[in-house]
């Protein structure tokens, strides 16, 4: 398949969404156009027509016949099944943390700590992550805990604690999280090759991270 078509495919899930969020911010509701937009800019809509255009390229474009792109389907279907699988366990693992409590007791702790802000905002997001197995969690509940001792603090120092709480988000990037089982399929590693290279790197760049905030801290 040419390079321009294959980019093609890829974008077009791209340009659906974008024509969608166009045309809730230009149209009325009750144009027709933005109705036709909002549904084709649907994540799954425009995930399946990208897909669909990807197979008609691929079989008219490409000359292949409908068994070897039957074929080919096939295979990308056995790597991608062990992924989703990972996943989803990665996904019940992160729920049961979540109701066990463990993210509350760390959020009451980090509230009594006598910390810089900066670092409180680190920790608490890398501590929150690491149970949760979710960046995302981590970043929503530290902002919730350290959000108010910030209150006072200048326009840089409430810069800098977004940036720590963000870093800390992804330090001990470990076996509950997705993004660590995607990468070790993906590159096909082991559990010890993953936890040296994206565990070992997303932990350097959290620390470095934190690093940067807090020298920069001192100018505030």
């Amino acid at each position: 398949m040419p390079t321009g078509l294959a980019l093609a495919s890829a974008l077009v899930p791209v340009v659906l969404m974008l024509l969608r969020t166009l045309a809730e911010t230009t149209l009325d509701a009750a144009n027709p156009v933005r109705t036709a937009l909002t549904f084709l800019g649907e994540p799954v809509i425009a995930m399946v027509a990208g897909l669909l255009f990807g197979l008609a390229v691929t079989t008219v474009r490409g000359g292949r016949s409908g068994e070897e792109t039957r074929t080919s389907l096939t295979d990308s279907l056995k790597s991608v099944a062990a992924i989703l699988l990972i996943i989803g366990g990665g996904g019940a693992f992160n729920q049961v943390l979540k109701d066990s409590g463990i993210g509350d007791a760390i959020a009451s702790a980090a509230k009594g700590a006598h910390l810089s802000v900066i670092l409180l905002g680190w920790l608490t997001a890398l501590l929150l992550s690491l149970t949760t197995g979710s960046a995302t969690v981590g970043i929503v509940s530290a902002t919730g805990i350290v959000a108010p001792l910030a209150a006072g603090g200048g326009g840089l120092e409430a810069s800098l604690l977004v940036v720590a709480i963000g870093a800390g988000s992804i330090g001990l990037n470990y076996v509950n999280h997705a993004g660590f089982w995607l990468v070790k399929e993906s590159f096909g590693m082991d559990l010890t090759q993953a936890a040296k290279t994206q565990t070992a790197v997303q932990t350097l760049v959290s620390v470095f991270g934190l690093g940067m905030a807090l020298l920069l801290s001192v100018f505030t």
